[in-house]
């Protein structure tokens, strides 16, 4: 299965690529600068205040009780008669407010005109006195010279009143949102209403944290200072309210304006100054009264909306922007999208949510530096991959090989069709060459891995997988190749990391390096090294290095050393097989030299005795030899029957076990008479069990055991043979009434050339090791396995376990 090869940087890749991250690193700067300085000259203000305007009226403040606004209402105007009211019933309310000993209050009408009757000035002017605690509000004009000058309340009202100016200025776009505490002419200035009525009220404190100093002068002979953000509490309505009717009639208890702030001003519709703000639809107002009653209450609550400075608006939106620019390095188009669009929303949610706190910060000087970013950076980025792209194609046309299996292209269209052409046909040519690399791997027999400069398998073939305990080679993708072989002990060090240091350097990490003298150019470095998995398998593996080719268009050269390497390809052939089989060598090699050597030294002995004249009579020595040659003859049988077993392909084929059972009886038949044994068949004559096996090889193992069981058992006994079913297996047992076999001897049976092996002698009964050996290979080729039970004197009973379902050919040797 092919796995996806990540091709590395090649030397082109690694020449353009600090160009292009140095680019980015000015046009990141130029972005922060651009974002700082739209933030300091407010170029973004329109789009501010509409994250500005949101916020206030989502973050909405409970009213405090202690302000009350009686307002001059269409109730009161329809219960009193037609505005202008006379001065009396002015006189009238201020009285009503004086007799509940309010902490202040604020007369909202310019009374700069006398009344047609000097006495209703009169009554106004002293109930202005014996309240103490009036607020009259200052108007300003301007005259037909430009000039601006004071609009005065009438002198009898000034003397016994605090004044205030009325001055009022809205933002461009006709929304109220900033006060002047203080206003007037160079000779006097008057502090705000709501200002006035704390200093009134004996409240005056230090002048609040949000305050902007500064002054403006955009009328000849008026100024104003002092600018703060008006923090709304919400829309209008807001402010506790009574009607003047419902006080005039006497239906509000004192106790609602005692030692409270009362601001009397016009509410009506139509007479009203009402003011769009940020709490306010553009089709409805709110009055000024309630805007200084909403402004009073921030002065005294500490609540002021609190404006970050210009200077850190600019260092915060430049910060963030270069922080963008920074995460931009080595992200895909999609994430550097989706950093652009989280800063843009993080930065409005934080705007948004920092006015819960009761702070402003602009936020679109940064979102639209953030968003303008991705564009630009994406911009760069596209042509830095099409520089890339051309360097990479330039390369390729100069490959003969390349070159000669391209097509030719077509120069139609514009530069960036023609480079997707020509990278279309560098893909064709790549896939046809990861084809052939993946054919190659999976012909290969031995088991090959892939891996990327940082030690991560990207290429490997099903011959790894299988080593690696993995399903399928995809499931080695990503892994580390430590990892991957890491159940396998290396012989040539303690660990692979230390053998993959060794391959990358080309030096020896355990030995020491020599002098840290550079590797000379040439082949690739490689080490070697045998290694053996938990299951006892053995391997050789190959560890190469694999490394970049120097760039045939440097101008500078390279080091006469090669580059780190790419990756690793580490080939692994399984030595498990060839092991074995020299390990069978020599075992073969030691069995025939003590077990067939022996019976020749006794021939040779017997003969030297018969040519010293002290050996036996003739027809003696002639017996000797015949069991000698036999015994020999007998063992180079089994030792044939022992390699047929274990290299003849199995031949499986349906079979009736008691008919071969049958034919096996018969063939020991006659050697059983000799011996005066009984062959005994168990079981019923009518249940048969077919069985699929390789018959000939199934004959010889029962013959095996029927032999055995005659030779060891004394005369007049019964070798009894029966043929059953259980747990989905052909059964076939043979069981004797000889000597029996020994507890300590059991384990021993089935170990080949088991007399060589120990170093004391066997207590198994002469010529019982190879038949033995050749039953259990016919066994384990059929996946089936022999038991043997046995006590001393009670004689033993053989099993051959056959599947009952046909195996996989070889699957157990």
């Amino acid at each position: 299965m092919l796995l996806p090869i990540p091709l590395s940087a090649d030397r082109t890749s690694l020449a353009t690529r600090p160009s292009w991250q140095r680019e980015w690193r000015w046009l990141s700067l130029a972005l922060a600068l651009l974002a700082a300085w739209s933030s300091w000259g407010h170029w973004t203000w329109r789009l501010d205040q509409t994250v500005h305007d949101a916020a206030q009226m989502t973050w909405t403040h409970p009213a405090p009780q202690d302000i009350v606004i009686v307002a001059i209402d269409d109730a009161s105007l329809e219960a009193i008669g037609r505005w202008p009211w006379r001065r009396a019933i002015h006189a009238q309310v201020i009285t009503l407010l004086t007799e509940a000993r309010p902490r202040s209050v604020l007369y909202n009408l310019l009374m700069t005109e006398p009344d047609t009757d000097p006495l209703q000035d009169g009554l106004m002017a002293d109930a202005l006195r014996r309240n103490g605690r009036v607020v009259l509000p200052v108007g300003h004009a301007v005259d037909t010279l430009g000039q601006g000058h004071e609009l005065l309340p009438l002198p009898a009202f000034r003397s016994a009143t605090t004044l205030a100016h009325a001055d009022v200025t809205l933002d461009v776009d006709g929304v109220l949102r900033h006060a002047w505490l203080h206003a007037g002419t160079p000779s006097r200035t008057y502090p705000h209403p709501a200002l006035a009525l704390m200093q009134v009220g004996a409240a005056a404190g230090p002048m609040p944290a949000a305050v902007h100093p500064g002054s403006d002068r955009t009328e000849v002979g008026w100024q104003r200072a002092d600018r703060v953000a008006i923090r709304y509490l919400g829309p209008p309505g807001r402010m506790q309210q009574v009607s003047a009717a419902a006080l005039l009639r006497g239906e509000v208890p004192a106790s609602t304006f005692t030692g409270r702030d009362i601001l009397v001003g016009v509410t009506a519709r139509g007479l009203a100054d009402t003011f769009l703000t940020p709490v306010t639809s553009q089709s409805t107002g709110m009055p000024g009264v309630e805007v200084s009653a909403q402004l009073l209450a921030n002065l005294r609550q500490g609540g002021m909306l609190y404006t970050v400075p210009r200077p850190a608006q600019a260092a915060a939106s430049a910060a963030l922007v270069l922080l963008l620019g920074w995460s931009f390095r080595t992200v895909t188009p999609r994430r550097a999208l989706a950093h652009a669009v989280s800063l843009s929303a993080a930065v409005l949610l934080a705007s948004w949510l920092l006015m819960a706190a009761d702070i402003w910060w602009a936020p679109f000087s940064t979102v639209l530096a953030s968003l303008l970013a991705y564009p630009v950076w994406s911009w760069r980025r596209l042509e830095a991959t099409a520089r890339a792209l051309q360097d990479e194609l330039d390369l390729i046309a100069h490959d003969p090989v390349a070159a000669a299996s391209r097509p030719p292209s077509s120069a139609a269209g514009d530069l960036l069709d023609q480079r997707t052409t020509a990278l279309r046909q560098a893909g064709a040519q790549l896939r046809v060459a990861r084809q052939m690399l993946a054919d190659t791997l999976a012909a290969l027999p031995d088991a090959v891995f892939v891996t990327d400069a940082e030690g991560r398998v990207n290429q490997a073939n099903r011959q790894a997988a299988l080593m690696s305990g993995s399903a399928t080679p995809s499931d080695l993708a990503g892994r580390s190749l430590v990892e991957v072989l890491a159940p396998l002990v290396p012989s040539e060090a303690p660990t692979w990391d230390l053998l993959l240091q060794k391959v990358a350097s080309g030096s020896d990490p355990i030995a020491g390096d020599t002098g840290g003298a550079p590797r000379t150019t040439g082949s690739a470095p490689t080490v070697t090294t045998e290694a053996i998995d938990p299951n006892g398998r053995q391997y050789l593996v190959h560890l190469v290095a694999m490394q970049a080719p120097p760039h045939p268009d440097d101008d500078e050269g390279w080091p006469d050393w090669p580059a780190p390497p790419n990756g690793v390809i580490v080939c692994a052939t399984e030595l498990t097989e060839l092991r074995r089989a020299e390990m069978q060598r020599q075992e073969l090699l030691g069995f025939i030299a003590h077990d067939i050597r022996s019976p020749q030294a006794s021939l040779l002995a017997l003969v030297e005795l018969q040519q010293m004249g002290h050996g036996p009579s003739p027809d003696e020595a002639l017996q000797h030899i015949e069991s000698l040659a036999r015994g020999t003859l007998d063992l180079c049988e089994e030792l044939l029957q022992v390699m047929r077993a274990e290299n003849r392909p199995v031949s499986l084929q349906a079979t009736d076990l008691h008919s071969l059972a049958d034919e096996c009886i018969d063939e020991v038949s006659l050697r059983a008479r000799l011996k005066h044994v009984q062959l005994q068949r168990n079981w019923d004559g009518e249940t048969r069990h077919p069985a699929v096996v390789d018959d000939y090889l199934v004959h010889r193992a029962l013959v095996n055991l029927l032999g055995n069981a005659v030779k060891f058992s004394p005369e007049h006994s019964v070798v009894t043979v029966s043929i059953s079913m259980q747990d989905g297996h052909h059964v076939l047992t043979v069981t004797d009434q000889g000597p029996g076999i020994p507890q300590s001897e059991l384990g021993r049976l089935f170990r080949r050339y088991e007399r060589l092996e120990q170093g004391r002698p066997s207590r198994l009964p002469p010529g019982i090791g190879l038949g033995l050996v050749f039953i259990d290979t016919v066994a384990r080729r059929h996946g089936g396995r022999v038991t043997v039970t046995s006590e001393p004197g009670q004689g033993a009973r053989f099993a051959l376990w056959l599947p009952g379902a046909p195996p996989r050919p070889d699957a157990t040797v």
